[in-house]
């Protein structure tokens, strides 16, 4: 019997795993079989009949709404025109397509285009979209209520369809609007929103810089609901834009959609550094001429059937250039404007239905001038530099009264305090004036004086103070010009000039220089200025106007005005009787 040494194994040992299978081993050989996608889905089905044959009934109605959302296009977008133009009056609507999604119980009509009947040509609005959709959490609840979704509306106005609309007499009501959309959504709208809408004016002066609000993004909540009373407003609104590109508008309130016969709202309204430069363009027809301006406010507005309200709390104009243009040609324009104002000014003064207040209008770093082109030669007068405080406005009576003060540059130099009180719904009229302007140069009016006085001087200074009260028909005043280093003859100057009007110019600097008071070098003159407004329902404005008719120029401009044929400076006009601020003395003192 052999023994094995315990060094031997038992077993013979294995060959080592190769590190590579030998050559030809493995190639085209099939890998082992393993289930495929589906057979693993058809696995699961099988696992779970129940769960898959709901969801297999799911994919075809899903599949199924596809395609009848798909083949129903064509006729909703058929039936939406028809039966929109059906409720309209006055304007028609064309829709380029429908969206139909059943699935979710909405419905989108595409490219809308509204336009009116009698000038087609632009249309009035177009719309991206008009989006209606059911509330699901509404559904649930076993009610129903509807969201609407306005995507992209653009508003054209043009001053031609407003005058029709104007002169067709018809309410809003009558024209349809709000039956044209239940026709074809007859469910309770809850929400409306706007996305990104927008409001052009169409004028042929305003291409290069439009007048339009942008970005407008609105949302109303609560649109159907009731409400209990006329005073209350349920439907909560906010309202977001920009205004002339940069400038920003801000709407928070509540509206009541359902009051008769139109919507009312109130809220509070904000607007920010809104550029003014796009009204240029309208205020050319008003003979304004208006450069820059920068516009803020912020206030309270209230409109329904039975009142408007506006209580601005503050409202800001910086860097304003206003100029009031006349001339030959527009002088009957002119009188119309005038004519107009009056009337408006007439209405709005206690309206019962139109409250206005403003605590507070500034007006900063801006400028306001008169420009007479009627004249040989043109001359502007205006105060540069200008701010202005006006506090409590109103159109009604019983307010407080309205206070007034500014500063600013007469013609760039001279020094301009102007401070008083108004009140504005007073009968018969009620103010104070305080006005000084102090050493504005004589130099920068020569287009003034000789359009009026047929002179220029060559150097000088003049300063105006005046003060006036009106009250209980009566006016009491004085206005008082100061012309100091006044120089009217200059040889460089003047030596163009025919003979007899460097004469007349000579003489005209002799008596400067004798009635100058020989220590201040200056020449002065008091216009005394009392009497009676005119009468109980004699206005401000019209006041006003009269003194600067009758007393201004009585004071300044005679010592300028000539005679045509001896060269002499007038003597100062004698008061005429019975007329609003006559000058009741006007003597130059030494």
């Amino acid at each position: 019997m052999t023994h094995r040494s315990g060094n031997v194994p038992k077993h013979p040992p294995k060959d080592p795993p190769a590190e590579f299978p030998p050559e030809g081993v493995g190639e085209n050989q099939p890998s082992p079989a393993s289930p495929g996608r589906w057979r693993r889905f058809f696995n699961r089905c099988r696992a779970h009949p129940t769960k898959s044959l709901l969801g297999g009934l799911a994919l075809l109605v899903v599949v199924g709404l596809f395609c009848v959302d798909t083949l129903l296009a064509g006729p909703m977008q058929r039936w939406a025109e028809r039966t929109m133009n059906a409720n309209l009056k006055g304007y028609t609507i064309r829709i380029g397509r429908v969206r139909p999604h059943l699935w979710r119980f909405a419905f989108d009509l595409d490219d809308l285009v509204l336009m009116q009947d009698t000038h087609p040509d632009p249309p009035v609005a177009n719309f991206g979209a008009l989006q209606f959709s059911l509330q699901l959490r509404e559904l649930l609840r076993l009610k129903v209520a509807g969201d609407l979704t306005i995507v992209r509306p653009a508003l054209h106005i043009d001053l031609t369809q407003i005058e029709a609309e104007v002169n067709s007499h018809a309410t809003l009501k009558e024209r349809g609007w709000q039956s044209a959309v239940e026709a074809v959504f007859p469910f309770k709208l809850d929400r409306v929103k706007v996305q990104d809408g927008s409001v052009l004016y169409l004028s042929g002066g305003t291409a290069a810089k439009p007048i339009q609000l942008t970005k407008v993004f609105m949302v109303a909540q609560n649109v159907r609901n009731i409400a209990v009373s006329k005073s209350t407003f349920p439907s909560p609104v906010t309202l977001e834009g920009v205004l002339f590109d940069s400038g920003k508008v801000w709407f928070k309130g509540a509206a009541d959609f359902l009051r008769e016969p139109y919507a009312a709202a109130q809220g509070q309204v904000r607007l920010e550094q809104v550029p003014l430069d796009r009204l240029s363009p309208l205020a050319q027809e008003y003979q304004l001429k208006t450069t820059g301006g920068i516009l803020s406010l912020a206030g309270a507005v209230e409109v329904t059937p039975e009142v408007q309200l506006a209580h601005l709390t503050e409202v800001h104009f910086d860097d304003l250039r206003v100029d009031y243009v006349t001339s030959q040609a527009t002088k009957a324009v002119e009188k119309k404007h005038a004519k107009q104002a009056i009337e408006l000014a007439k209405r709005v003064r206690n309206a019962p239905k139109l409250w206005l207040e403003v605590d507070s209008l500034k007006l900063k770093n801006s400028q306001i001038g008169f420009e007479n082109k009627g004249t040989t030669p043109p001359y502007r007068v205006f105060v540069s530099r200008l701010s202005l405080d006006l506090e409590h406005l109103s159109n009604q009576a019983g307010h407080e009264t309205s206070l007034f003060h500014a500063q600013g540059a007469f013609m760039g130099s001279g020094v301009t305090t102007l401070k008083g009180r108004v009140r504005s719904s007073a009968k018969p009229a009620d103010f104070e004036v305080h006005l000084d302007v102090q050493d504005a140069k004589l130099t920068e009016l020569n287009g003034l004086l000789q359009a009026h006085a047929g002179v220029d001087v060559a150097e000088g200074l003049i300063s105006v103070y005046t003060e006036i009260s009106v009250k209980n028909g009566q006016v009491e005043g004085y206005i008082k010009p100061l012309i100091k280093n006044l120089k009217i003859y200059d040889r460089q100057k003047d030596k163009e000039k025919p003979f007899k009007q460097r004469v007349k110019l000579h003489v005209m600097q002799f008596l400067a220089n004798l009635f100058r008071n020989h220590s201040t070098h200056a020449v002065a003159t008091v216009a005394r200025i009392s009497g009676p407004t005119g009468g109980p329902k004699t206005d401000e404005w019209e006041v006003i106007r009269k003194l600067i008719g009758n007393g201004l120029t009585r004071a300044i401009l005679p010592g300028f005005l000539a005679d045509p044929k001896t060269g002499v400076p007038a003597r100062p006009v004698k008061p005429v009787p019975h007329e609003v601020g006559h000058a009741v003395g006007s003597v130059p003192s030494r």
